[in-house]
C-alpha cells in the first residue's frame, strides 16, 4: 500500500490500462498519469479474467513505494467474477479499488463488508483498502448523495457516462452535453458535499484532443479533482486543465498579499483590481496554491 496520504492526493489523470495485456501494463509506470486503473472488467475479455487477475498481481508486487496511485476495477458485484475479482486484488495490494454499477449506498455497502472479510482471510487490517464507486445510472445519479456517504472506505465518485447514456436510452456523446452535463453537475455536488474526491468521465474519441481539452477545462471549472483517461496521449492535456497556470498562480499570490497586508491594517475586507476580497476568496486561493504545488510548479 503507497505510504503517501490517500485522501490529500493530486489525481488529475486516471488512466485504464487493461489487465490482460502485459505489454501495456509494462509501460504503464512511465506514462505520466496520476492514476492507473488496471481494468478486470471492460477491458478483459471474459477468457481472459484470470490471467488478467495473474498480471495484475505480479506487477503490482514490482510497484513498491510508487508515487503512481494504482487502482484495480473490479466486474460488478452482481457478475460471476466480482469474488475471485476481490480475492485477487486484495492480494495484489494495489491503493484503491474501482467498484462498477454502484447504484445505492447498500451495493457499497454490500461491497464493503465482502472486501472486509476478503482482507480478514488476507491477515490485513479492516478499512485499509480504499473504493472509489464509478457511477453509471440514472439511479445512481439520484442516490449520488447517499452513496458518497456509505462508507468510509471511499475516496471518490467517478462518472461514467456510457454506461449512463445506454440506461438513459440515448446516444452516448460528448460529456458537456444535454442530461450528461445535469449529471456531472449532480455527482460534483454529492461528492462535495461529502468531502471526497470526484472524477469526470472518458472522451470517447481519442483524437478529437479540442473536444477533450474543452470537457476537461470545463470539468475542471465545475469543481471535479480529475478526469478519466483511455489513451496515454490524452494525459498532458487533462493535466494542463486541472494544474492551475503560471497567471493563475500569480494571482492568488496577489490575492494573499493583499489579503495579509488588510489583516495587518485590521481589516476584514479589502479589494485587488477592484473585485472584493474577503475569507471565502482567500481560502479558495490557498487552494490554488496547494493544488499547484502538489503538481511541482511552487
Amino acid at each position: 500500500m503507497n505510504q503517501i496520504e490517500t485522501r490529500a492526493r493530486l489525481r488529475r489523470s486516471f488512466l485504464f490500462v487493461p489487465g490482460s495485456e502485459e505489454r501495456k501494463l509494462a509501460k504503464a509506470p512511465g506514462l505520466g498519469a496520476d492514476a492507473v486503473i488496471l481494468d478486470l472488467e471492460d477491458g478483459v475479455a471474459p477468457a481472459r479474467k484470470t490471467e488478467a487477475r495473474r498480471l495484475i498481481r505480479g506487477f503490482l508486487q514490482t510497484q513498491n513505494g510508487r508515487a503512481i496511485e494504482w487502482l484495480i476495477r473490479l466486474n460488478g458485484f452482481h457478475t460471476p467474477y466480482f469474488e475471485a475479482d476481490l480475492e485477487a486484488s486484495v492480494r495484489a495490494g494495489p491503493d484503491a479499488l474501482v467498484i462498477p454499477k454502484i447504484d445505492s449506498p447498500e451495493l457499497l455497502q454490500l461491497v464493503d463488508g465482502h472486501l472486509t472479510e476478503a482482507e480478514h482471510a488476507s491477515a490485513l487490517p479492516p478499512g485499509n483498502l480504499k473504493l472509489f464507486a464509478l457511477i453509471e445510472s440514472a439511479r445512481g445519479i439520484l442516490n449520488a448523495p447517499a452513496i458518497a456517504t456509505a462508507t468510509s472506505r471511499l475516496l471518490g465518485l467517478i462518472l461514467g457516462h456510457v454506461d449512463l447514456s445506454v440506461d438513459l436510452g440515448i446516444r452516448p456523446g460528448r460529456a458537456g452535453e444535454g442530461i450528461v452535463q445535469h449529471a456531472r453537475c449532480q455527482l460534483v455536488l454529492a461528492g462535495r458535499a461529502a468531502g471526497v474526491d470526484v472524477v469526470d468521465t472518458i472522451c470517447l474519441n481519442i483524437q478529437d484532443h479540442e473536444g477533450l481539452r474543452a470537457e476537461a477545462i470545463q470539468a475542471a471549472a465545475l469543481g471535479f479533482a480529475g478526469k478519466l483517461a483511455i489513451h496515454p496521449a490524452q494525459i498532458p492535456i487533462i493535466h494542463e486543465a486541472f494544474t492551475p497556470s503560471v497567471e493563475r498562480v500569480r494571482q492568488a499570490e496577489r490575492v494573499l498579499e493583499t489579503w495579509r497586508q488588510a489583516e495587518a491594517e485590521g481589516r476584514g475586507v479589502c479589494t485587488l483590481d477592484g473585485d472584493l476580497i474577503e475569507r471565502p476568496v482567500v481560502e479558495a486561493e490557498r487552494r490554488v496554491l496547494e493544488r499547484a504545488r502538489q503538481a511541482g510548479q511552487l
